[in-house]
C-alpha cells in the first residue's frame, strides 16, 4: 500500500515538473533567451540551447507529462481496486484528477511564470537526458505531428520585425522599466537608419554661404555674425559651392596678418553626397573622414542643401543648442490634447513616433513640409488644409512660398 502511494506521490511530482517545464520554457523571451547565452556556465547555456528548439523541447515534455498523468492514473486505478473495490474507482478517479489539477497543472505553471528563467536551468539537464532516453518515440510523435500541424502552417511566417520592437519599447515605458525620454531615443535609433540625409539637411534657401571673391577681411564681419563655425564659398552662384571655409582657418590667417589674401587660398575641398544618402552611412563618412560638413546635391547634380554632424546628432537626441541660439523652440508643441503646432521641417518619421499616429512607411523619410506639398499638388498657402483618418493639418504659417509652421487637430477616436 505504501509502495503504491508513493509511486503516485512520485508521478505527480513528475507531472509537476514537466508542467512547471514547459510554462518557463515558453515564457522565455527572446531577450531572456540572449540573457541565458550571455550568462556563465553549462547549466544557462543548455537551457539557451533547449529554449531555441522549441519543437523537440515541446514535444519531450508533452510526452513526458502525459506519461507521467496515465500512469498516476493507473496505479490509482490499481490501487483503489486492490483495497476498497470496484466501487470507489469513481471517487479515486475524482481524487487523482483534483490532485493533478492542482498540484501538477496549476500550481507548478503559476511559479514557473515567476520564476522562468530560474525553473528553466533547473529543469534544462534533466530534460536532457529525458529527451535522449526517448529520443526514438519523440521523433516518430514529431513526424506524424509535423505532417498534420504542416496542412494547417501559415505560408509566411512573419519574423521579428521594426514594429514588433516599437511595441516591447512602448510597453517597457507602461511599464515603468524606461521612462518617455528614453522611448524616444530608442524610436530614433531603431528609425535612424531609414531616413535619408535629405530629412535633416539645410535646405540650400536657408543655407548661408559666401562669395570666392572675397577675402578674409572683408568676409570676417559676416561669417562672425552668422555665428557658423564652418561656411561654404560659391563660385559665381550660391548653387556652386567650391570650397568649406573654417572660421578657426580664418582667425589663424589674421592673427598673421594674412586678412587681405583671398577666400580661395584657405577653402577646405567639399564633399558631396546624394540627398538620399541614409543617416548611418552619411555617419560613418563623416566619421572614416573626420569631416564636419558635406554638400547634398539633388538627382540632378544642383544643390540640395547642407548637412553637418549636428543635424545627424539630432535626429537621435532632439535639437542641440549653442550659446548663440535661444534654446525656447520646440519642434511638436501641444495647444491641447488634441492639437499642436508642428515646425514644418520636423520628420514625418518625429511626428508619428511623437503622436503615435498610423503614417504609411513610405511617407516616414520626408519632412512634414513635402509630405503636405505632395497631398495638396499644388503651391501650398496659408489655411491650406489635408485630410486624414487621424487628424486635420492646416498650414498655419508662411515664410516667402515656404512652409514655417503647421497645425494638427486631432480627431477623437469615435470620429
Amino acid at each position: 500500500m505504501s509502495l503504491h502511494i508513493s509511486a503516485i506521490v512520485a508521478l505527480l511530482f513528475l507531472s509537476a515538473f514537466f508542467s512547471a517545464s514547459e510554462t518557463a520554457f515558453t515564457s522565455l523571451s527572446f531577450v531572456q533567451i540572449r540573457m541565458l547565452e550571455a550568462k556563465k556556465g553549462k547549466v544557462a547555456h543548455k537551457a539557451a540551447h533547449l529554449a531555441s528548439n522549441r519543437e523537440l523541447l515541446l514535444s519531450a515534455i508533452l510526452i513526458g507529462n502525459n506519461l507521467a498523468n496515465l500512469s498516476a492514473s493507473a496505479l490509482t486505478t490499481t490501487f483503489v481496486i486492490s483495497t476498497w473495490g470496484n466501487n470507489l474507482i469513481g471517487i479515486g478517479t475524482g481524487v487523482l484528477t483534483l490532485l493533478i489539477l492542482i498540484f501538477g497543472e496549476i500550481t507548478p505553471k503559476q511559479v514557473a511564470m515567476s520564476h522562468n528563467m530560474t525553473i528553466a536551468q533547473v529543469a534544462a539537464y534533466p530534460l536532457q537526458l529525458f529527451i535522449w532516453l526517448l529520443f526514438p518515440i519523440i521523433k516518430a510523435v514529431r513526424f506524424v505531428s509535423g505532417l498534420i500541424t504542416s496542412l494547417f502552417e501559415p505560408k509566411n511566417q512573419q519574423a521579428l520585425s521594426l514594429e514588433t520592437l516599437m511595441h516591447v519599447v512602448d510597453a517597457a515605458e507602461d511599464e515603468g522599466i524606461v521612462d518617455e525620454y528614453e522611448t524616444n531615443l530608442v524610436q530614433r535609433v531603431l528609425h535612424f537608419g531609414e531616413a535619408p540625409v535629405k530629412s535633416v539637411m539645410t535646405h540650400r534657401t536657408e543655407v548661408f554661404s559666401i562669395p570666392d571673391t572675397m577675402t578674409l577681411k572683408e568676409a570676417f564681419e559676416p561669417i562672425v555674425g552668422s555665428g557658423f563655425a564652418r561656411v561654404p564659398v560659391y563660385h559665381q552662384s550660391p548653387e556652386n559651392i567650391v570650397g568649406i571655409l573654417l572660421v578657426r582657418d580664418m582667425l589663424e590667417a589674421e592673427l598673421r596678418g594674412r586678412g587681405d589674401r583671398p577666400l580661395v587660398e584657405f577653402l577646405h575641398q567639399p564633399v558631396f553626397v546624394p540627398e538620399n544618402r541614409k543617416l548611418d552611412d552619411m555617419l560613418g563618412q563623416f566619421q572614416q573622414q573626420k569631416l564636419q560638413m558635406a554638400v547634398v546635391l539633388d538627382e540632378y547634380g544642383g544643390l540640395s542643401g547642407i548637412v553637418t554632424t549636428e543635424d545627424i546628432v539630432e535626429q537621435l537626441f532632439g535639437e542641440i543648442y549653442d550659446e548663440h541660439e535661444s534654446g525656447t523652440v520646440q519642434r511638436i508643441k501641444a495647444l491641447s490634447d488634441t492639437s499642436y503646432i508642428i515646425k514644418a521641417d520636423t520628420t514625418m518619421q518625429q511626428v508619428k513616433d511623437d503622436l503615435d499616429l498610423e503614417i504609411e512607411a513610405a511617407d516616414l523619410t520626408r519632412t512634414l513640409a513635402a509630405f503636405l506639398i505632395e497631398q495638396l499638388g499644388e503651391i501650398p498657402s496659408e489655411g491650406k488644409t489635408v485630410e486624414f483618418p487621424f487628424g486635420l493639418f492646416s498650414i498655419a504659417s508662411m515664410k516667402g512660398k515656404k512652409i514655417e509652421s503647421v497645425r494638427l487637430n486631432l480627431y477623437s477616436p469615435s470620429h
